[in-house]
């Protein structure tokens, strides 16, 4: 059922298909004595092969003959599932796997709800996080990587309606900072995260590494409402702002204060060596589609982006 333009390696293919499950409802749709809040989804699945990454070293093995611009990683969420003692092992086969990508290739990381922050903490403190250029999360994932690290913000439980632009902007330079390469003489490669959340996305980069970043984030906006709504092209009576149109740069102090222009959407500001991009959502009134749209904005988002060439040494 994959487009021919699609290239799997004959070695990742398996007799039994496996699958997932996927529950999809619109906001007050009801089931028994539960009526949904908002449209959303429920995703069960049998995928032993995902949650064991049994084809990572396959899928890397193969981009010597396919010679990729970029490559992208997800599914990391379905190994916590699988148990410690096969994720403890496993994360680090697939780290040296990973590693073993061209250095002049970029890597994104797709991230998912997860819940153990043992294994989140690893992923961001020791493994993997350190050693691909871009991540693209959520704002579930976004606080539980400052809960799971201790980050800023590691006290709120949850996000009380539309997550404070202060907040998320605190978290997203305190990945950059600590996990990144905000500091030059840092090892790592992460220079680039892709915040989305229903109301607005941002896109935070180390300075000198991205370019591109106004029609990066904006692509990944229109997508989204233009998915959510099951349409080419974003239809302006189907869709609604939510986003805050005054917002801080940080939660605390010294912090500036921002706004929203109609005229040019994209609020721009930086902390440091670190530049951050907002544009608000047309947030879609009665979404037909919720599965895949975090894939979708990240993946647009990618589209438009420039990587900036690395300085040969």
């Amino acid at each position: 059922m994959l487009d021919e333009q699609i290239v799997v390696p004959p070695e990742s293919l398996q007799e039994t298909d496996e699958f997932h499950l996927i529950l999809e409802y619109k906001s007050g749709e009801q089931w028994g004595s539960a009526r949904a809040p908002q449209a959303n989804r429920f995703i069960l699945s049998h995928d032993v092969s995902n949650g064991e990454m049994s084809t990572l070293e396959t899928f890397v093995a193969s981009l010597e003959d396919f010679q990729p611009d970029l490559v992208v990683l997800s599914g990391l969420h379905m190994m916590e599932g699988m148990g410690r003692d096969l994720w403890e092992e496993r994360l680090k086969e697939a780290v040296v796997a990973i590693s073993d990508v061209r250095n002049e290739v970029p890597i994104h990381l797709e991230l998912a709800s997860m819940t153990d922050r043992d294994y989140m903490n690893r992923i961001l403190q020791e493994q993997v996080m350190p050693i691909v250029n871009s991540v693209g999360l959520n704002e579930q994932e976004l606080l539980f990587l400052a809960q799971s690290g201790g980050g800023p913000h590691a006290d709120l439980t949850s996000w009380d309606g539309i997550p404070d632009v202060g907040r998320v902007s605190d978290i997203l330079l305190w990945i950059l900072e600590q996990h990144g390469r905000a500091d030059p003489q840092s090892e790592a490669d992460l220079t680039r995260i892709h915040f989305h959340t229903l109301a607005y996305h941002i896109l935070a980069t180390v300075d000198g590494h991205w370019g591109n970043q106004e029609a990066a984030v904006s692509a990944g906006a229109r997508v989204a409402s233009s998915q959510a709504c099951g349409l080419q092209d974003v239809d302006i009576t189907k869709v609604i702002l939510k986003a805050p149109l005054t917002f801080h740069s940080s939660f605390s102090e010294p912090r500036e204060s921002l706004a929203v222009d109609p005229s040019r959407p994209v609020t721009v500001w930086s902390r440091g060596n670190v530049s951050f991009h907002l544009t608000p959502v047309l947030v879609c009134k009665h979404p037909l589609r919720t599965v895949g749209l975090g894939d979708a904005i990240s993946a647009e988002g990618l589209v438009f982006s420039e990587l900036t060439p690395r300085p040969e040494l």
